[in-house]
């Protein structure tokens, strides 16, 4: 090899240094942190074959606000059994006719952390009562839902709700 490539050759490998150790440090920084996993359902309440409306709690908790109730999935209970157990702790209902509704994963839509929702449909027979987290529980016609007091992204996820029971989506989700 001639004396100006080993010249070029070593300038390029002494370039390269800083950008490897930049590499590896910023590996090293960043562990491996999961976002939490939640469930929510939206629970339409009827008295017989009559709609009443839909279940939303007062927060208990900060963030304060009108929410779809929920809570977090805990390690070894499936989504599933987590949202049934979440809607008798937090509202007392039993679910009935229960649907995966979406997920809805944007990091920003908790700004405690990171979580991803498993949203969920479902139906009951009698009025919620407020339990664990939830100061009130209450019933909301759809056309009454409070828009600016709620919290998270459950906005979104309500007008989403009102688009798929108005038939302009089906329940699958529209942009996975």
């Amino acid at each position: 090899m001639s004396k100006p490539v080993k010249r070029y050759l070593f300038l390029f490998t002494f370039a390269l240094i800083p950008l490897i150790g930049h590499a590896n440090n910023h590996l090293e920084k960043l562990p491996h942190k999961p976002p939490i996993l939640t469930t929510t359902a939206i629970i339409e309440v009827y008295e017989g074959d009559e709609f009443k409306g839909i279940v939303l709690i007062e927060r208990g908790k900060a963030p304060f606000g009108k929410a779809i109730p929920g809570g977090k999935v805990e390690y070894g209970e499936t989504v599933e059994i987590a949202v049934r157990r979440e809607m008798q702790e937090e509202v007392h209902l039993e679910l009935y006719d229960l649907k995966q509704f979406h997920v809805y994963s944007d990091p920003s839509r908790d700004f405690r952390h990171h979580s991803v929702e498993v949203a969920h449909v479902a139906k009951a027979f009698q009025t919620p009562t407020a339990g664990d987290d939830a100061a009130k529980a209450f019933l909301v016609r759809l056309e009454d839902i409070p828009w600016d007091e709620l919290a998270f992204d459950h906005a979104l996820v309500l007008k989403d709700y009102i688009s798929w029971k108005a038939g302009v989506t089906d329940l699958s989700m529209p942009n996975p």
